[in-house]
């Protein structure tokens, strides 16, 4: 777990900077030890502090506060206290079992009083290509929120768009990717979960972020002047149709369900390229992503290496969310 080491009289500038910036690890305990202090920071966040010394905590001080079990203790039964929510913005997100229902309103306030929120919603899931999210509003008021992660700000409804928490690292990591120059095609846009950091961190000479739905479009634009950015061109409509050809150095495939796209993916290169190819898939069919891949690619007339391949998260049990980085040529 890293954190920032900073003499006493920088603390409080660089712990601004690190919650502006959205990297601040809520978890852990600023440490103070003699003139100096540590700020811990989230996975990946070391970029924002150059010129700072950076450190592995081996002992990190967790922040120690009464949980959502110790509150709801004998007010709701055992089993249905959520044991997982999702903090975006100053909103909480949280999915009850439906049993639980007739707890939720006791549950949100209990969410609302740990977490200091706005607004806790209950989540039904989503539905269809354009991941439409199906919430319940239990307790507070409120349902647009603007999140901070990785130095970008994004502005959502929760009622109307989604957000995943758990690919925050894999925005970064392809962000990270992007060379120099390179123009970058987003099939599945959304607010700009790929499109925005690649803006922010990467030197990109264009981003064709393209997106479906006319929510996540209306938030694509609001977080583009949000984040002061002018080399992306937003595109609304189906990928299927809309995505340019024979334009990107890189193609980012962000829907994990979108194996019937990969043929329009490949399109969009311009001879050569890279894919990043998201699926949710078995670990029964592990394979199966890179299968489909190779496969589209031979139907292309074209030859894949495949760079990498790595689990996102687990989508649920036996389930997981996986990318494959391929170079196609």
């Amino acid at each position: 777990m890293k954190a920032v080491r900073v003499l006493k009289n920088e603390a409080e500038r660089v712990r601004r900077l690190a919650e502006k910036l959205g990297v601040k690890d809520k978890r852990r305990r600023i440490i103070a030890s003699g003139d100096y202090v540590e700020i811990p920071i989230v996975d990946d966040a070391e970029m924002f502090f150059e010129g700072y010394t950076i450190v592995e905590q081996k002992n990190p001080v967790f922040s120690r506060k009464k949980s959502l079990e110790e509150i709801l203790k004998g007010r709701v039964p055992e089993e249905f206290i959520p044991t997982n929510y999702k903090v975006i913005g100053d909103i909480v997100v949280v999915k009850l079992d439906e049993r639980a229902r007739e707890y939720a309103k006791t549950i949100g306030e209990a969410l609302m009083r740990i977490k200091n929120c706005k607004a806790v919603w209950c989540d039904f899931g989503r539905f269809g290509m354009k991941r439409k999210p199906k919430m319940e509003l239990i307790a507070g008021e409120g349902s647009i929120t603007e999140h901070r992660e990785n130095g970008c700000r994004f502005r959502l409804d929760v009622t109307k768009v989604m957000f995943s928490l758990g690919n925050q690292a894999e925005r970064m990591r392809v962000a990270k990717l992007v060379e120099d120059g390179e123009v970058v095609v987003d099939m599945f846009a959304g607010i700009g979960y790929f499109s925005i950091p690649i803006a922010v961190h990467s030197n990109a000479k264009r981003i064709y972020a393209v997106e479906i739905n006319p929510d996540s479009y209306h938030f694509l634009l609001e977080n583009m002047k949000l984040n002061e950015v002018n080399n992306i061109t937003p595109i609304l409509g189906d990928s299927q149709f809309v995505t340019p050809e024979g334009v990107a150095d890189r193609v980012v495939m962000g829907h994990i369900y979108c194996h019937d796209y990969l043929y329009t993916a490949i399109k969009a290169l311009s001879g050569s390229g890279v894919i990043h190819y998201h699926e949710s898939t078995p670990e029964a069919v592990i394979d199966r992503p890179v299968r489909r891949v190779k496969k589209a690619c031979g139907k292309m007339g074209k030859r894949c290496k495949i760079l990498n391949f790595k689990k996102v998260k687990n989508y649920s049990p036996g389930v997981y969310h996986v990318v494959v980085d391929a170079k196609v040529y």
